[in-house]
């Protein structure tokens, strides 16, 4: 597994506790805030502004239902901590999200992100998170003080989690700009992602693990019903990134369907990708039945976890890369014989 420094001890351990132990990841994610708050929303009627219990009550659901066939979970901290980490085994891995789910718009709609008020990398691990997640929104194209300001966020938060000793998990996304038209944008995901590659590559990030979408709209992917793009094209890309970057990375599921989402990380297994961080993939199919919750649990049973167990063998098909480091603890102050054998 390639790394521009050895990982510290309590990296590589997190690393193993948020993988398979080989270098897999294989992780659930129940961090989304607006999309369960629209789902939560249509159901009952409320505004989105009134539906955090029906949100939470969602998040533990999908935890109960899911989180033992998968080797991490991805949680926020104020609507999914408490209903979610009850069902979560000793054995799953605990992956704390540390970004605002709004962002402050500038001029064209660039975007500037921030952390959740109230919340840092102290506090998640103070929670027990096992890694961080941070997502930035990231376009290369930007005017420079846009970009300037989301390079300082990515660094800041790198540092934090260097100083409390947690693996950087870092998720990019482009986005589509005011006056952008939805084929233009659409057209424009393939250097919009390598761009933002190139500008966040550099290993004074941090970064343990990036997070990334599929390097193509999926809308344009001929297998899946569209046109301009292919899954042999996507996967083309996802060969460059694999090269691009100083660590390994996951295929993010990005509200793809399940089976479009399965395809899509064969590619990505095939190009050198480490696995997967999925949610809406997984489960959104499922909260269909929502409000009721016996219908809800029923459909996660069935067609959740049958999508886990896809992604899992295609999980097992990427080659052991085990996370190691040197874990040898060297004495400080002291020679090793006085500490060892000396008074004490």
């Amino acid at each position: 597994m390639k790394r521009p420094t050895p990982l510290t001890p309590a990296k590589a351990r997190c690393l193993n506790r948020l993988s398979d132990g080989q270098g897999r990841f294989g992780v659930l994610a129940v961090d989304q805030r607006p999309p369960l708050m629209q789902v939560a929303a249509r159901a009952t009627g409320k505004p989105m502004t009134d539906v955090n219990t029906e949100v939470s009550q969602l998040k533990g659901l999908l935890a109960e239902t899911l989180s033992d066939l998968v080797t991490g979970i991805l949680v926020d901290p104020y609507l999914g901590f408490h209903t979610v980490l009850p069902h979560v085994r000793r054995e799953t891995g605990l992956l704390v999200t540390l970004e605002h789910h709004a962002f402050k718009e500038v001029e064209r709609g660039h975007r500037l992100s921030a952390a959740i008020p109230g919340w840092n990398v102290k506090r998640a691990v103070q929670y027990a998170a096992e890694g961080i997640k941070v997502l930035a929104w990231y376009r290369p194209d930007a005017p420079q003080e846009v970009k300037d300001h989301q390079l300082n966020f990515v660094k800041e938060m790198g540092d934090a989690c260097a100083q409390f000793d947690r693996p950087y998990i870092f998720e990019i996304l482009p986005y589509q700009l005011e006056g952008e038209s939805a084929e233009d944008y659409a057209a424009a995901i393939p250097d919009l992602t390598l761009g933002a590659i190139e500008d966040l590559k550099d290993p004074a990030f941090g970064v343990d693990l990036y997070k990334l979408a599929l390097p193509v709209a999926p809308a344009l992917v001929s297998e899946w019903g569209g046109q301009g793009s292919s899954v042999a094209e996507a996967e083309r890309l996802m060969r460059q990134i694999t090269e691009a970057l100083p660590t390994p990375w996951v295929l993010l599921s990005g509200g793809m369907d399940t089976a479009a989402f399965v395809e899509a990380m064969q590619a990505a297994a095939r190009a050198g990708a480490s696995g997967y961080m999925a949610g809406r993939a997984v489960w959104a199919k499922s909260l269909d039945h929502y409000p009721d919750l016996l219908a809800t649990h029923a459909a996660l049973m069935r067609d959740g976890r049958q999508a886990l167990k896809d992604l899992n063998q295609v999980l097992e098909s990427i080659a052991p890369d085990p996370i190691t480091t040197d874990y040898t603890i060297y004495p400080v102050g002291e020679a090793t014989a006085n500490l060892v054998h000396g008074e004490y």
